[in-house]
């Protein structure tokens, strides 16, 4: 589940700022997956009290039969469309169906086969109520429930992480633009340098010079050095956080470098723009208001 665009402008926000702004993409992922699980908690109430009558897998009956659509069906079956199409190739709904059916009835039957083997004999009820009904789940039936919640927030987990800084880089880069109000012919994002290699936006400076940027939202210790960094012809690199050596290693390449985590660290852009000649006004205002009023036009 990607985030929303609500959260990507409270982290956008956050990392203009210099703020840890991880920490709400976890607030994120908690919040998605506690509406899922209140609802799933209903949903199999109903499912149990009203499937029981008419078939003895009711999980199957209401979870794997059509009622729900495919990318939910493969969750319920302890599965995602992600997982489907890596090992069939596509995701049409009577491929996920399919799967989903015969990889909840493996599930089901090594939870059967380990229930039946385990010397201490464990027992586990889980006990749902909703609307003044019970429904009361075995211990299969619960290990079912477990392994589909955690499908669930993997998959949660997954698509808020996934490609996060991707979906961030064009509007922290036109809001730092507007910020210091650089005329809008004199920037563009996605480039190609000189071997054609994609970059994520450039600057023009008054002579007409193109200044390639990259941007990387990582952390200390990220496995990407600076020198992978400036083998892409980069000539200005924004990051949340930057070790030393990067640091070191961008400054001895000829690579201006911002690290938005410093204090006021988004301000070392204006030092940039001034040293490249690329047009632009200082920023002395408030940045929360100057923010109010950029942040949803970069979305």
């Amino acid at each position: 589940m990607a985030l929303s665009t609500e959260a990507k402008m409270n982290i956008l926000r956050m990392i203009l700022k210099g703020e840890h702004y991880r920490k709400a993409v976890i607030d994120q992922i908690a919040e998605d997956f506690l509406h899922f699980t209140i609802q799933f908690f209903k949903d199999i109430t109903t499912a149990k009290i009203e499937g029981k009558k008419i078939s003895k897998d009711w999980y199957k009956r209401y979870f794997l039969t059509g009622k729900f659509p495919k990318s939910e069906t493969a969750i319920y079956a302890g599965l995602n469309n992600k997982t489907i199409h890596n090992i069939y190739g596509r995701t049409t709904r009577e491929v996920v169906f399919e799967v989903s059916s015969q990889n909840y009835g493996d599930l089901l039957e090594k939870i059967n086969a380990l229930i039946s083997d385990d010397d201490d004999s464990l027992e586990i009820q889980m006990a749902i109520k909703y609307n003044n009904v019970s429904a009361t789940l075995s211990l299969s039936e619960t290990m079912i429930v477990v392994n589909t919640l955690g499908v669930k927030r993997s998959e949660i987990r997954g698509g808020a992480w996934s490609g996060l800084g991707k979906r961030l880089e064009l509007p922290l880069m036109l809001a730092l633009a507007k910020l210091y109000q650089v005329p809008a012919r004199h920037y563009a994002g996605k480039g190609l340098t000189g071997e054609n290699r994609e970059v994520d936006f450039h600057f023009l400076n008054r002579a007409g010079d193109q200044f390639f940027c990259e941007v990387k939202l990582m952390g200390k210790g990220n496995p990407e050095s600076a020198d992978a960094i400036i083998a892409r012809d980069t000539d200005i690199f924004i990051a949340d956080t930057l070790s030393n050596l990067n640091k070191q290693q961008l400054t001895q390449r000829g690579c201006k470098w911002i690290e938005l985590r410093e204090s006021n660290g988004y301000r070392r852009i204006y030092e940039v723009f001034s040293q490249l000649d690329i047009p632009c006004d200082d920023f002395t205002g408030d940045l929360n208001s100057a923010l109010d009023k950029i942040i949803p036009q970069v979305f």
